[in-house]
């Protein structure tokens, strides 16, 4: 994929104003909660059963959930006013914010406190002769690396970012860089050697671990970013500020009303985890991140 591909693609996805629906005008008779497929298909369908359960109860309203084919298509539905409530990512987060009038109401933490911060990993397959980042500059010719999303916080911002800092401009620089998709198709797809290098954030490696779908020595990370905020539960701000504030103390209070729920987050995450409620502020330096590799993008 050439370089201005990149660049027009997420330009779009960042810079594509548009009203959309106009909630206030017309407060929706039922919520939908906008999701992507994630690794582990079985467990996120049961999770999020028991969340739009939850939070019909809680609301007095229909609430069901929606998967979109990748994040662009959860913001776009946001955007129209087909989808109200979502949790794709931060950057997603981001982009949902100047696009589709979104604002985060809640994000996870520790329980004991402490935001829950992640990292963006660039890993290999131990047998792809990378031990080192020096060893991928010095053979970047020969390889191919696949990228999460263009979406994607730490599948493609922050390890874009990171190989710019070290003088490499992928799309010149690799073999082939290409997107694939979601985390784990770019797992899977290094891990059985189709590419030397992908990206991800380290719960997802952690976790396809834990229940059995990847093991240790199948995977080597040469990188690790400094620390990403966490996912946000994001909403139309046009939103009737009762149905925010409904969504808003239905997960500040799941510790005692949905401890199940909390359960299975635990198990997502590998944490013990409850929601804080969190603003925009929490993604303003994320957000300069964001400006900072747009505009590196956009004037090459």
């Amino acid at each position: 994929m050439k370089k201005f591909c990149f660049a027009i693609y997420v330009s779009l996805l960042f810079f594509s104003y548009g009203c959309g629906s106009k909630l206030k005008d017309s407060p929706p008779q039922e919520l939908v909660f906008g999701i992507i497929p994630g690794a582990d298909a079985e467990a996120q369908l049961n999770r999020m059963n028991k969340v739009v359960a939850y939070l019909s109860q809680k609301l007095d309203m229909k609430v069901r959930y929606v998967k979109g084919t990748d994040y662009a298509a959860v913001i776009e539905a946001m955007k129209t006013g087909k989808v109200h409530i979502a949790s794709t990512g931060p950057f997603s987060y981001l982009i949902a914010s100047s696009q589709a009038n979104a604002e985060p109401l809640v994000a996870t933490q520790y329980r004991n406190g402490g935001i829950n911060y992640s990292g963006s990993l660039i890993f290999t397959f131990p047998g792809s002769g990378l031990n080192s980042m020096e060893d991928v500059i010095n053979r970047a010719s020969e390889l191919t690396m696949a990228f999460a999303d263009p979406a994607s916080t730490s599948g493609y911002l922050y390890p874009l970012a990171y190989l710019r800092s070290l003088g490499l401009e992928p799309e010149e620089d690799f073999k082939e860089v290409f997107f694939a998709g979601g985390h784990a198709p770019g797992i899977y797809s290094t891990i059985s050697g189709k590419v030397e290098l992908a990206c991800t954030y380290s719960i997802a490696l952690d976790r396809m671990v834990a229940r059995g779908r990847i093991t240790p020595d199948q995977y080597k990370i040469l990188w690790r970013s400094d620390k990403i905020p966490p996912t946000p539960i994001f909403v139309r701000k046009d939103l009737p500020n009762h149905i925010k504030q409904g969504i808003r103390e239905a997960f500040l209070n799941m510790p005692a009303e949905a401890p199940e729920i909390l359960a299975l987050i635990k198990e997502m995450y590998g944490k013990d985890l409850v929601y804080t409620a969190v603003s925009d502020t929490l993604y303003a330096e994320l957000r300069y991140l964001v400006n900072q590799e747009l505009e590196n993008l956009l004037h090459q």
